[in-house]
């Protein structure tokens, strides 16, 4: 069951970038460059981590599919010019954040991947991962759920509500294989609400 619902998941995912991607190659779509640059190092960084800290691969399709194609996202906005330094203070503030919390999960990881810290200071280093690792998360959402909120045109509702679906889909997974207990739902769980508001947001104001 596990794999298979792994499979659907990834499967998901890619479907939702094929139709971004064409939306993003016919002008349909502005993606946010800021947004796209944090997706593309941070989801692949975070992988490689999870992986490290004994995620299953099936778990780890979906990451694995949006960090590689989060990078092409990422280049087609460098190709085109838009991949500068972020323009007004949220997303500077929000990319520096973002820069600082990934250095601080990756700080964690080290210390507890290498024995830096004791037994009794490993729950608090783990601790600060989780946290760190899923604050990223939200420091990568909030210049594109600020554009959506400026400019909805430049999205489109379909891949965000295949995302949705992906991500929903994973969480089933998680929760058959680890109970609701583990720290690895944080990850499908945030993800769904996350891409669910950025479709909800498209709807919402294209349809005024």
């Amino acid at each position: 069951m596990l794999l298979y619902l792994a499979v659907a998941s990834g499967l998901l995912q890619a479907l939702g970038y094929i139709f971004y991607l064409r939306g993003v190659l016919h002008h349909g779509i502005t993606p946010n460059p800021t947004t796209w640059l944090m997706f593309a190092y941070g989801t692949f960084l975070l992988g490689v981590l999870e992986y490290s800290r004994g995620a299953e691969w099936e778990l780890l399709l979906l990451p694995a599919i949006c960090a590689i194609l989060s990078v092409v996202v990422a280049l087609i906005c460098w190709k085109r010019g838009t991949l500068r330094w972020p323009k007004g203070w949220e997303n500077r503030t929000v990319f520096i954040a973002d820069i600082l919390l990934t250095i601080g999960y990756c700080g964690a990881w080290a210390f507890v991947t290498y024995g830096l810290v004791s037994e009794s200071e490993r729950a608090l280093t783990n601790l600060v991962f989780l946290i760190c690792s899923n604050l990223t998360t939200l420091t990568a959402f909030t210049p594109l759920t600020l554009e959506a909120k400026r400019n909805p045109k430049g999205e489109q509702i379909l891949p965000w509500t295949i995302w949705t679906s992906a991500y929903a889909v994973l969480g089933i997974a998680t929760y058959l294989e680890h109970g609701w207990g583990t720290e690895l739902m944080i990850y499908p769980v945030l993800n769904a609400v996350l891409h669910a508001s950025v479709a909800w947001l498209v709807r919402n104001r294209q349809s005024k």
